[in-house]
């Protein structure tokens, strides 16, 4: 185990493994990068690959004494292992460790809790450390062991305060604020099911250029506002961000900007998360994001479809977006399945995403018709409507009145049968 010189907080990573997993490396780096997310830094990693997991440590006594040696070499001061262990197995491991311990699931609680901004995001994030403090704090009356840093954090800045006499309070209390602080967000998603504008969600690995891809179909739109919130690292946002847009072509349509997937996100979260991931179900069309530049883009892939999968995800239609494609070693990615529209762009870079525009007006266009229309002078209140609602392709005022070329969703046809004298293509 290599040493390093740092201020932040030293931790030991560590993983009992079995064979049968072909993600082990894979998932471990992951658990590194996110430490560094945490403000840590990994002073040493240690696994072992075992036929059956001990029930009450997880590893054998000889490699648990290993990393209690490596610890007090490496003045490490919490030791992370990767998955999620019990609440006895994190006892016992803290007894032989004589160090605080924790699991994947506690960091990527603590991390989800320091980029909580909105109200609905913090009492989402706080609500799954309680249930996962719920399981977790047998011997414990709260995390006081830990003292500060990584896994202390509740969200707003504030330090976690869980107390396991009484948790079933808080957890009832939380789900009570949590159901009317969500009641507002309902609204806003209601008023965009009934105006039947298609929706778009763009989903993908955390820090695969989702945002990214938003802020650029924002600037190349029509859509006034500020851009969503943009940094280089993972989870930078945690709150879904929805835009009208209208595409470069003139269609109108919402799109969703969602919180950033991870493997093993933990189950806590997903249900506290449910009523946010629930926008996805309700999408006319989803652009996946892959980071192409990255080196675990296979287990990241299958974790993002395995999620849309379990959240109910099965029959919307797919676009598969391959950012930063100029990084790529290879031009293509292999794994990826041929039922889905693939391209290879990088949104930063490319001077045009005019495929991936194309692409979603070809996926949308059967929920769209192209019409001409004919409207007297009275009824200028609807010219207006279908101008500030819907794509125009042209527009001449007559002696009668105006006659328009608009594209329309098939619901309005019937609101607007008087004035419709012709579909064109």
């Amino acid at each position: 185990m290599e040493k390093h010189i740092t201020e932040r907080q030293k931790v030991i990573t560590a993983a009992a493994w079995d064979d049968k997993n072909k993600y082990n490396e894979e998932s471990l780096n992951e658990l590194n990068d996110l430490v560094d997310v945490a403000g840590g830094i990994v002073v040493g990693t240690a696994t072992q690959t075992v036929r059956s997991f001990h029930p009450a440590t997880l590893m054998g006594k000889g490699k648990l004494e290993e990393i209690k040696m490596a610890a007090e070499t490496l003045e490490a001061e919490l030791v992370i292992f990767d998955g999620e262990l019990t609440g006895i197995q994190m006892r016992e491991i803290e007894k032989a460790l004589d160090l605080p311990v924790l699991d994947r699931t506690a960091l990527i609680l603590d991390i989800f809790a320091s980029r909580a901004r909105t109200d609905v995001g913090k009492l989402q994030v706080y609500l799954a450390q309680l249930e996962y403090g719920k399981t977790h704090l047998i011997g414990k009356k709260n995390y006081s062991r830990l003292g500060g840093g990584i896994g202390t954090r509740g969200p707003g800045e504030q330090k976690l305060e869980i107390d396991r006499r009484r948790i079933n309070d808080d957890i009832m209390r939380t789900k009570r604020k949590l159901k009317r602080a969500q009641k507002v967000r309902d609204t806003g998603r209601k008023q965009r099911e009934r105006s039947d504008i298609p929706s778009i969600a763009i989903v993908g690995y955390t820090n695969a250029g989702k945002s990214s891809l938003m802020n650029r179909l924002l600037r190349e739109s029509s859509a006034q506002g500020k851009e969503v919130y943009v940094e280089d690292m993972p989870f930078a946002s945690l709150d879904p961000d929805t835009r009208r847009i209208t595409l470069p072509g003139g269609l109108v349509v919402y799109v969703t900007d969602t919180v950033g997937f991870i493997s093993n996100l933990p189950t806590t979260l997903i249900e506290s998360f449910h009523t946010t991931l629930e926008e996805l179900k309700d999408s006319d069309l989803i652009i996946h994001m892959i980071d192409g530049s990255g080196e675990d883009e296979a287990l990241r892939y299958e974790t993002t479809q395995k999620l849309l999968s379990d959240l109910g995800v099965r029959d919307t239609p797919i676009i598969l977006f391959v950012n930063k494609a100029d990084q790529m070693e290879h031009k293509r990615l292999p794994f990826l399945p041929s039922e889905h529209r693939v391209l290879y762009g990088s949104v930063k870079k490319d001077p045009t995403i005019e495929p991936l525009y194309e692409a979603i007006e070809e996926e949308l266009k059967s929920k769209y018709v192209k019409v001409e229309m004919a409207f007297s002078y009275g009824e200028m209140h609807l010219v207006e409507e279908i101008k500030s609602r819907f794509p125009v392709d042209s527009f001449e005022y007559t002696d009668e009145g105006v006659e328009l070329k608009a594209t329309l969703p098939k619901v309005y046809l019937n609101r607007y049968k008087e004035q419709i004298r012709r579909r064109y293509v």
